[in-house]
């Protein structure tokens, strides 16, 4: 068995899939880890690529060829093709800092714990900067997942046993953008305790204006935001049933940051009466869903905010937020 499987997920990332699947094969561990490097149906060169790679160090890389499913739909076939002990999905515009990956290898050879978390860094094309997500977690140092915690986690961060990924029938959702929460509820939902390493592993890149996280996206895709914010309160509906308290404060918090996502997402509309209609309608039916998550989510200050008084703030959240995203007005 290896110590780890990587899932790349590419589709089109002839431009950046070289760097991602270089920093891995720098390693100097490439018998202990396997990447499968799945290919969502790309147009580009992005086979040609991760064939090379499959030919240089056949080891460890292995070339997937799929039909276009969506991101969700890399991870699932991950999952499912897996060898290794933990499991983690690196984007295939993404990469590995080699040094703090080779350390990350080594840890994992001593490790026991369902999760295990990392850091990352977020790099811009003028900047970078290292995401903390653990607030007053000690590295190091085992926990459980139950007990109360200052926690937050992302794709980034987390690598999960892929046995129990298995044993709970983990399924993300194909065909949309912005599953990553998703993964990382199921991946809190079926662990019991974690470590955090004080490593920066991931390198994730940012200020692409093409990527889905850019505001252009996002108002292109809300639809999809939707889909995805539904089926989180949805799940989370079933796991309340079956989780404690603090567990469930630390998936509440991934789930705020889709809904919340979406819901900044309709601030950006270009027509006022559209935004707040659509904006009503999403609130509505997250409600219809789960009143018990809709009333959770009220933790968060911008929510509760933007509810409060049967919407009455919100034409001035959105004129705040427009201004600050420099985004022009249509009344």
């Amino acid at each position: 068995m290896k110590l780890l499987t990587l899932t790349i997920a590419a589709y089109n990332v002839e431009d950046y899939l070289e760097d991602t699947l270089s920093s891995l094969y720098k390693s100097k561990f490439l018998d202990e880890f396997e990447v499968l490097i799945v290919d969502d149906g790309s147009k580009d060169k992005t086979s040609e690529i991760g064939k090379k790679y499959e030919n240089l160090a056949p080891q460890t890389f292995k070339y997937i060829s799929k039909e276009n499913g969506g991101h969700g739909s890399t991870i699932n076939k991950g999952i499912e093709l897996a060898t290794g002990k933990y499991f983690k999905v690196i984007d295939g515009d993404d990469w590995v800092n080699t040094e703090a990956f080779d350390q990350f290898i080594t840890k994992l050879r001593n490790t026991d714990t369902d999760l295990v978390l990392t850091q990352h860094v977020e790099i811009y094309p003028d900047k970078k900067e290292l995401i903390d997500m653990t607030h007053d977690i000690e590295a190091n140092k085992i926990y459980s997942l139950n007990s109360k915690l200052n926690l937050e986690a992302s794709l980034h961060t987390i690598s999960v046993k892929t046995e129990l990924l298995r044993k709970y029938n983990a399924h993300i959702t194909e065909k949309v953008l912005y599953d990553d929460a998703e993964y990382v509820i199921w991946a809190l939902y079926v662990s019991e305790d974690f470590i955090y390493f004080d490593l920066p592993v991931y390198m994730y890149r940012k200020g692409n204006e093409n990527q889905s996280v850019s505001k252009k996206s996002m108002i292109k895709n809300i639809k999809m935001q939707e889909k995805v914010a539904y089926r989180l309160v949805e799940l989370d509906k079933d796991f309340i049933k079956s989780i404690s308290d603090n567990k469930q404060r630390v998936i509440l918090k991934t789930i705020i940051q889709s809904v919340g996502g979406a819901m900044r997402t309709y601030l950006l509309f270009e027509k006022y009466d559209n935004s707040k209609k659509q904006f009503i309608n999403f609130d509505s039916h997250i409600k219809d869903i789960s009143q018990d998550v809709y009333n959770q989510l009220n933790s968060n200050k911008f929510i509760s905010l933007i509810r409060k008084g049967n919407y009455v703030l919100f034409p001035l959240i959105r004129l705040v937020y427009r201004i600050r995203t420099k985004i022009k007005f249509n009344y």
